[in-house]
């Protein structure tokens, strides 16, 4: 009986090992995401630094994101190369065309020459 334990412990060590290495082989490098120009990684995600330490991401910037190593723990900025993450577990939002956002601003500055423009004479 007790050999029989043994055997089973070892199945299930076995078992264990093999959902980690599915894990890890899911995970890809943060930088290598691929999104449109007008999307942005929402942040409060897991991820896994190069070293192996599991961390949460609070946000994501161009080259970098701000992680917290632990609860509690003070943020830290990582290279995203240095980020493995699930990409199955990230969220994306589209951002308003930047081009769109060109055009308002744009529009907005106009708006205030005609103002000063008509105030002035």
């Amino acid at each position: 009986m007790k050999m029989a334990t043994t055997r089973a412990g070892r199945a299930q060590g076995a078992d264990r090992q093999k959902s980690a290495e599915k894990t890890k082989a899911e995970l890809v490098r943060l930088d290598n995401i691929s999104m449109d120009e007008d999307d942005e990684i929402l942040p409060d995600f897991e991820a896994e630094v190069d070293d192996g330490r599991r961390v949460w991401v609070t946000a994501v910037l161009e080259r970098t994101a701000v992680i917290e190593p632990a609860p509690g723990e003070p943020k830290v900025l990582v290279n995203r190369r240095r980020l493995f993450v699930n990409p199955r577990h990230l969220r994306v939002r589209h951002l308003a065309s930047k081009e769109a956002a060109r055009r308002g601003r744009e529009a907005a500055r106009q708006l205030r020459l005609q103002e000063q423009q008509s105030s002035a004479a």
